[in-house]
């Protein structure tokens, strides 16, 4: 049986495709490239395979030019982004005046706040919490 490994990306559809790009550079420090043939703008991370080391180009993530104005704003997505220090994080995002869902989850796996972009998409903030094996 095949199974779903991880995140092949995410792709976003905006009515302002550089507008939403700038933000994801400018608040979450996503720098994007442009695709100068759809208007819209990416990025790929970098990821390791587990069992053979072997870097891989996975997952993307992209923000698309909507082909038919007046997109509906952030419905039925969220972006999960993992970060290597939560609390670290969330001040820089107070500090860029963007504003974070009361509710910030903590147990044993890991840390999880939600902020939103400029098109209403929301964004889950996510430090993992690795386990000792040894336990």
């Amino acid at each position: 049986m095949a199974e779903v490994e991880g995140i092949g990306g995410v792709f976003i559809e905006s009515d302002d495709a550089a507008r939403l790009a700038k933000w994801y550079g400018d608040v979450l420090g996503i720098e994007l490239e442009g695709n100068p043939e759809e208007g819209g703008f990416y990025r790929v991370f970098w990821t390791r395979d587990l069992e053979t080391s072997v870097k891989r180009a996975n997952p993307v993530f992209a923000i698309n030019q909507s082909k038919e104005r007046g997109t509906k704003k952030g419905v039925g997505l969220t972006i999960n982004f993992r970060v290597d220090d939560l609390d670290v994080y969330l001040d820089q995002m107070r500090a860029k005046k963007v504003a974070i869902e009361e509710k910030i989850l903590v147990w044993e796996y890991g840390k999880h706040a939600w902020i939103h972009d400029l098109d209403g998409n929301r964004i889950e903030l996510y430090e993992e919490i690795l386990m000792d094996e040894d336990k």
